[in-house]
């Protein structure tokens, strides 16, 4: 294997990481919050962070930016609202 792509896949991998724990601990902390319009905020910045990590790693990787893979980057914002509805 290439040295740059397995670079990639690190960084992809680490880039993911980073954008659904990020995403998802905003998921659900938009359950625990005590303001009244904080909870919907709350979801759309997760949404935002999932949709650029989903971004990033095809940037990384050289390829089309928009692409039905961006759906994947909703995840943990629709699994923070169905679990904290």
């Amino acid at each position: 294997m290439e040295v740059e792509r397995v670079q990639r896949w690190v960084m992809s991998t680490l880039l993911m990481t980073i954008a659904v724990i990020f995403g998802g601990g905003l998921a659900l902390l938009s359950a625990t919050s005590v303001q009244p319009g904080a909870r919907p905020g709350l979801l759309v910045m997760s949404l935002f962070v999932g949709v650029m990590g989903v971004s990033g790693v095809r940037l990384i990787n050289g390829q089309s930016l928009f692409t039905p893979w961006l759906l994947a980057g909703a995840i943990p914002a629709f699994l923070g609202w169905l679990l904290t509805r």
